[in-house]
């Protein structure tokens, strides 16, 4: 039964549906059990994305092969952004969603909190002072991965530059990053079990009655990601010679996983681990991967084009070709804060809305469905972050196709338990 981890997660998906349908109570209840496996996860990012960075780097042999290696990075997350926004800005003003829309009778959430969260968003100078670390134990605390990779960055390029005497404390990162992902081993065998209480606490909380009004929306937010998904993604992988679906099988049981709790953290150390199996260098897969979380959001991508389309079709507000290049450009700067703040999509969403004049009430209906959207556009992460991985590491011409099959990371933990 161990064998079908990927197996039980999908059925973990449909038995939580059904409990949080027919007994909502039950499934609401059910939630801290799923925030508790959410937690579990957590608390190993950061020690794995801080050993991995520094074991990745200090072996890299000089800060401008690292400088290289985050140009090309950021290179590829600019371009796969641009693709995927004018994939949502086609899809949108091509089915309409918002077109002959009734806003009146539909449930609003109140948007407060968000408007307060709005300028981390839009500061985006800010945000690049604030990649630098005042201090890195509060930056770890908080889980703030774009700092800690800086910091981990400029802690093994210091290790190498010093040579042998950084031989102890490399070992030492070795012993902990080794540690951390068998613990992950350990800590996924319980999976089943959160995804099952996610999802029926999510069901039993907001049930399918308001998702009837807002189909449409729903509808191509899920077409536009399918495309992306098995459309783009493929077409890519294709032009870089990489077997897609091979990948995708690879990453399946985490893009189930993903799918369930709304959270790409919750599937880095097994991704990475899984990625350097597949033949990508671990000096790679430890900085693309963990960078990717905050500035590789494929789906919120696709889900901002379209909803922001969304609210200009709801209220009546025309866009013509050159206000869209706009607002591609907004949300091609604004998204690459979506991990930085609570609710980031939506924050983002209210930021670009603010910024080029839709109004901000539109948001909060949109709130209303968000979990939904919310599971879809996390799940598209998952191959994102993957396929960006190969990618990088084929143009640093640091990968070498393994035999995923008899190496695969889950396979081994599962013999091993």
């Amino acid at each position: 039964m161990k064998k079908f981890i990927a197996f039980q997660i999908l059925i973990a998906l449909f038995i939580g549906a059904l409990i949080g349908h027919f007994f909502p109570e039950l499934g609401k209840g059910l939630k801290p059990i799923g925030d508790a496996f959410i937690h579990l996860i957590k608390m190993i990012v950061v020690p794995i994305v801080f050993t991995t960075i520094v074991i990745g780097s200090s072996g890299s042999g000089n800060m401008k092969k690292m400088g290289s290696l985050g140009l090309k990075t950021i290179i590829w997350f600019e371009f796969i952004t641009t693709l995927i926004l004018a994939i949502g800005l086609l899809l949108a003003n091509s089915l309409k969603p918002g077109a002959g829309l009734d806003l009146s009778h539909l449930v609003q959430k109140d948007i407060t909190k968000l408007n307060d969260s709005v300028s981390k968003v839009v500061d985006f100078k800010t945000m690049l002072v604030n990649i630098i670390p005042s201090n890195i134990v509060d930056a770890m605390a908080k889980s703030d991965l774009l700092a800690v990779i800086f910091f981990a960055i400029l802690f093994g390029a210091a290790a190498g530059a010093i040579g042998k005497a950084s031989e102890p404390a490399m070992k030492f990162m070795e012993s902990v990053a080794n540690i951390m992902f068998k613990l992950t081993q350990m800590v996924m065998i319980t999976a089943p079990i959160g995804v099952l209480a996610l999802m029926a606490a999510s069901v039993g909380q907001y049930g399918i009655t308001l998702l009837i009004p807002m189909a449409k929306l729903i509808g191509v937010v899920y077409l536009g990601l399918a495309i992306v998904i098995f459309g783009l993604f493929p077409l890519i992988a294709w032009f870089f010679k990489i077997s897609y679906f091979t990948v995708f099988r690879m990453v399946w049981d985490l893009f189930l996983i993903a799918f369930s709790t709304t959270s790409t953290e919750t599937i880095l150390p097994q991704l990475m681990e899984r990625m350097e199996a597949y033949g990508c260098s671990k000096r790679v897969v430890s900085f693309v991967i963990p960078s990717g979380l905050s500035l590789n959001c494929d789906g919120s991508t696709l889900y901002l084009s379209v909803c922001s389309i969304f609210l200009a079709q709801a209220f009546g507000i025309p866009m013509d070709f050159g206000q869209q290049l706009i607002l591609m450009g907004v949300l091609v700067a604004t998204s690459k804060g979506i991990a930085a703040v609570p609710s980031g999509s939506l924050v983002v969403l209210l930021a670009t809305a603010t910024a080029v004049g839709l109004p901000a009430e539109g948001v909060a209906i949109i709130a209303g469905i968000d979990r939904v959207l919310d599971m879809a556009r996390t799940a598209c992460n998952t191959p994102g972050h993957a396929l960006a991985c190969i990618v990088v590491s084929k143009w640093e011409k640091e990968f070498r196709q393994k035999d995923w099959i008899k190496h695969k990371p889950e396979q081994r933990a599962l013999e091993q338990a």
